[in-house]
């Protein structure tokens, strides 16, 4: 019966607090309406309820609303992704998704700088990734060790097909590597 009430919309008549507090929340975010959420019982619905309202409004400030961490974590890695925000991903308490969320904004906005905050494998990942997207070779010159920029040089130097770059490259391999690929 409850489930029949769930699907049709009409909240009030369900009689499990839980499915109510869920349909409700479902309700909350189709009208797009925070209000909706104060009828929730249960705090980490309402929490859950809140967030889903911020994320449809594309809201960042009801974010600050949410006390439970979980959901207010949730809530601004969501609305930094979807915006590209890099501002909001210090608000997320959680260092792992923190990182997450300067990791996806840097390699959505081929910002170098975001690959910073990483750690030391990651980030060379993540600066590798923005110098093939962008096929800009300097960005080479951030990473770690001499062979992982060289290596980049080359992949640069293949996916540009520009045969220069290879004269950047200071490993006698890679270079003989890179210049064999312009070969005829």
């Amino acid at each position: 019966k409850d489930d029949c009430y769930f699907e049709a919309n009409q909240c009030s008549k369900i009689s499990n607090d839980l499915i109510r507090d869920t349909c409700v929340a479902n309700l909350a975010e189709m009208k797009q309406d925070l209000a909706v959420c104060d009828l929730i019982k249960d705090d980490k619905v309402k929490a859950s309820c809140t967030h889903k309202v911020a994320v449809v409004t594309n809201n960042q400030e009801t974010c600050k609303t949410i006390e439970d961490q979980y959901w207010n974590d949730n809530c601004n890695f969501q609305l930094a992704i979807n915006n590209n925000e890099n501002e909001f991903c210090p608000f997320i308490v959680k260092v792992e998704q923190q990182l997450d969320c300067r990791k996806e904004i840097a390699l959505a906005t081929n910002d170098p700088v975001l690959c910073e905050y990483l750690g030391t494998v990651e980030k060379n990942q993540c600066i590798n990734s923005i110098a093939r997207n962008t096929l800009n070779v300097e960005l080479c010159n951030l990473l770690e060790q001499p062979i992982n920029k060289d290596v980049c040089r080359k992949k640069i130097a293949e996916l540009s097909d520009n045969k220069e770059y290879c004269d950047l490259i200071g490993y006698k391999q890679v270079k003989e590597d890179c210049l064999a690929k312009f070969e005829v």
